[in-house]
């Protein structure tokens, strides 16, 4: 099944995700990322038909683009929380940067570990709220509602220094 749906798919996924991302390595990339979930569902994938996978693979693919779009945006939003307004930076831009990682390991530090880990997975490994939840047990909406509080206790602790 997995050398039908490869050779079937794999250059129009590729073609989809290129269109979407604009970057073929990315879109390479994301391609495979989608097989590697199929490889993951892949009971679902044999009791579909033909068309069916098709379908699977392209609305994978393309949640999986929507994904990585909001978690950078997220990230963005964070990082812009955190860094200082222009006027305020140091001039060299190595030692702002030293300083900005020694205030987020120090108020990293802060945090309970169990905290400081989800927090440490979710935003420096990248892994999604659900994969957060298979990796530890808990439901994703729980995590989201973890990961939220976390980041308001870092940004009280960042607007209290």
């Amino acid at each position: 099944m997995w050398d039908t749906l490869y050779d079937d798919f794999w250059d129009r996924l590729v073609r989809f995700c290129c269109r979407m991302t604009h970057d073929e390595g990315r879109a390479e990339d994301l391609a495979q990322e989608t097989f590697l979930r199929a490889l993951a569902h892949q009971q679902l994938l044999a009791s579909l038909s033909t068309p069916q996978q098709k379908s699977w693979l392209f609305e994978t693919a393309h949640n999986l683009f929507c994904d990585g779009a909001r978690r950078a945006a997220r990230e963005q939003d964070l990082m812009d929380q955190l860094t200082p307004p222009p006027g305020e930076e140091p001039a060299d831009d190595t030692a702002a940067a030293a300083m900005g990682q020694v205030e987020l390991d120090t108020l990293l530090d802060r945090l309970p570990e169990a905290d400081r880990a989800l927090f440490t997975l979710r935003y420096d490994a990248g892994y999604t709220a659900a994969e957060l939840a298979r990796i530890t047990g808990l439901p994703a909406a729980t995590l989201r509602t973890r990961l939220h509080r976390i980041r308001k206790a870092l940004q009280t602790s960042l607007e209290e220094e």
